[in-house]
């Protein structure tokens, strides 16, 4: 989402009218303030289905269909009875300053029992209204007119409602029509892109018949929508469908629980399918947790800790959704991993059983042979000569067995030689590779010998920015120099003379270059205080060390809201240093948490910080060259990139703060 079209679209809360709405609801097609969309949240995805406009991942044509909706009066179908019965009702529409209870009351009223929305009178039985409500929303997707179609849905009309007549559904019209906004809002309620039509064919292959590549590939991530969210969850990476791949799985850094694993496999699909959508739903509250949690005035209202309940499923099946948030994040990214796996395997096993079937079908003859007739040769023989031939065949039989045993032997004799001597073979090449490890290891020890001995700076050996050493000395000596006791350091003299360096990279500052000349001697230092560093069995050693993780944290959450702030305003002379103070928290942050347990995911962090400086200089040079388009990309980089990092920041925090 462009930042420019988030501030044109940014209006008025549609159930307070507070001015400040950074929230969408995308199924009711309006706009929300932070309050309100706290009540939204609590009602459940099912009733209301928010998503920040700031800092939520948006399709294009799924952002501009609500702000379409919101734009053209969708909240007066909510609304309808308070503007048709005068001024005197308008009174039970709250305020931006009214407490936050009023707000919740009449926001239940308004969206969960639809109190006051627009309903029809019709003389006719279920059944026929439904008919109606589908006939008219058919002829309406044709059409660039969004607010009926809407009005409809709201309605209760079906957006998968099959036209007798027409032999076709609303998305098929929308798709033939290349009406985009129709086709998003009737994917947002629910439509099924899988749906043939009489002729047999779906909205894709409509799509892809006139040449409109674009809604084809928005329908086709229609399909695969909650194996991709799975995939960008334990990733951060989604599958490039174009290519024909729709399944993305992560190579390293999960394992599949076989337990688990083989309990999926034994459940049928239509009850494997209501896990996949619980477990979906699950990871889409916690990331709007994190997003929720990263905004600087959602602190004083309430969370949502678990998914609220959904009227419309089973007792069982609610809690068995609540229990979801027990999960801790690396069991819950377990099992999305293992869902996925599942899922792959059910694919290309219905995919095959399709082929085989289409086969079977291609092959089958029901029409008997009768032009096969028998002879008058095969009735003249004599019982006598039927028992002799009968003899005669069963012993060709029992020949025949034989050889094909001694075949048989002959080939399973030929294969064990073959694989005796491939054994050989890879056992010479072991040798070889080990011979090559050990002069790699000897050659890799004298060049760590010679480096110890040079006298390099870390910018001309390969470290740079917050992954360096030099940077983690000059936090520690910008710590010593403000002590009380007002000591001064020995790097005063080269403060003052690093003026006249030049910089190695286009990333570095002046500031930077020349702090500590003995880099190794330092790293040295820092692998025997690790070594002299007593290792427990227990997470932190002291309560002090937990301390000290959360305030790192803390400290994590303030630079990326510093670094949010300072990219939104039109100088952004400030986001390159935003951006270090981000990464450095990060690497202090890394100093305090154990390796043996926490060593993957510091590396993701340090991945995603590592990328934020070079976004925010080219977000600079952007903004001087007056380049709108790499402006946007670059501002919608670095919202992403700090997204990331504050989820993987509460991800640390929800689990060392359980252990205090």
């Amino acid at each position: 989402m462009s930042r420019a079209k988030s501030r044109q679209n940014v209006e008025v809360c549609g159930d307070c009218g507070a001015l400040d709405a950074t929230w969408a609801s995308v199924n009711k097609g309006i706009l929300l303030c932070t309050q309100c969309c706290s009540i939204h949240r609590s009602l459940g995805r099912h009733i209301s289905h928010v998503k920040s406009l700031l800092k939520s991942t948006w399709h294009p044509n799924q952002l501009n269909m609500v702000c379409t909706l919101n734009n053209n009066g969708a909240n007066n179908i909510w609304e309808h009875a308070l503007l048709e019965n005068g001024s005197k009702l308008m009174k039970k529409k709250p305020n931006a300053k009214d407490p936050l209870s009023i707000k919740q009351e009449y926001i239940k009223a308004k969206h969960l029992h639809c109190a006051f929305a627009f309903r029809e009178n019709y003389g006719d039985g279920l059944l026929s209204v439904e008919n109606e409500l589908g006939k008219q929303l058919h002829a309406s997707v044709r059409t660039p007119n969004l607010e009926t179609s809407f009005r409809l849905l709201a309605l209760g009309a079906d957006p998968n409602y099959f036209h007798d007549e027409k032999g076709s559904t609303p998305l098929h019209v929308a798709t033939k029509s290349d009406q985009k906004l129709q086709v998003e809002l009737l994917l947002v309620y629910g439509a099924d892109p899988t749906c043939p039509d009489s002729q047999g064919k779906t909205a894709v292959d409509y799509a892809k018949q006139h040449l409109n590549n674009d809604l084809a590939s928005r329908l086709i991530e229609s399909q695969y929508e909650v194996t991709d969210i799975f995939s960008y969850y334990l990733a951060l990476k989604k599958p490039d469908h174009s290519t024909g791949v729709h399944f993305y799985i992560p190579q390293t850094g999960f394992k599949s629980n076989g337990t688990s694993l083989s309990k999926l496999q034994k459940l049928n699909n239509h009850v494997f399918e209501e896990l996949a959508m619980d477990v979906y739903d699950e990871v889409d509250r916690r990331e709007t947790e994190a997003i929720w949690l990263s905004c600087a005035d959602t602190t004083d209202l309430n969370d949502v800790p678990f998914l609220p309940v959904d009227n419309t499923l089973s007792t069982t099946r609610n809690q068995g959704r609540q229990k979801l948030a027990r999960f801790s994040t690396p069991e819950l990214k377990s099992l999305v991993y293992d869902i996925l796996i599942d899922t792959q395997r059910r694919q290309m096993t219905a995919d095959k059983g399709s082929m085989l079937q289409l086969r079977d079908v291609s092959v089958v003859d029901d029409d008997p042979l009768y032009d096969s007739v028998a002879s008058d040769e095969d009735y003249a023989v004599v019982p006598d000569e039927e028992q002799k031939l009968e003899i005669t065949n069963k012993e060709s039989i029992s020949l025949n067995n034989v050889s094909k045993t001694n075949q048989i032997l002959e080939q399973l004799t030929k294969q064990l030689k073959n694989s005796d001597s491939t054994i050989m073979d890879l056992r010479a090449e072991v040798m070889k590779l080990r011979q090559c490890v050990r002069t790699l290891q000897n050659e890799n020890f004298e060049l760590k010998t010679r480096l110890s001995q040079s006298k390099l700076y870390s910018k001309v050996n390969g470290d740079s920015g917050f992954d360096s050493l030099e940077h983690i000395s000059e936090n520690q000596n910008s710590e010593c120099e403000s002590l009380p006791n007002g000591r001064v350091t020995e790097d005063v003299d080269m403060r003052q003379n690093r003026k006249n360096q030049r910089p190695s990279s286009m990333y570095e500052t002046r500031e930077g270059i020349g702090k500590v000349p003995y880099w190794h001697a330092m790293k040295n230092q820092l692998k025997q205080n690790e070594q002299i560093r007593p290792t427990t069995q227990s997470l932190y050693s002291s309560p002090h060390d937990r301390q000290t993780v959360l305030q790192c944290t803390e400290q994590i959450t303030r630079t990326i809201q510093q670094l949010c702030k300072s990219i939104q305003e039109p100088d952004k002379e400030e986001c390159v240093a935003s951006a270090e103070k981000v990464k450095y928290s990060i690497v202090k942050l890394a100093s305090h948490l154990p390796k043996e347990t926490e060593a993957e995911r510091v590396k993701l962090m340090l991945e995603v910080a590592s990328r934020l400086q070079p976004e925010c200089s080219a977000l600079q040079m952007s903004e001087k060259k007056g380049d709108v388009k790499a402006l946007d990309s670059h501002f919608s980089n670095i919202r992403d990139l700090a997204f990331h990092l504050a989820k993987f920041t509460k991800d640390i925090v929800t689990k060392y703060s359980s252990n205090q």
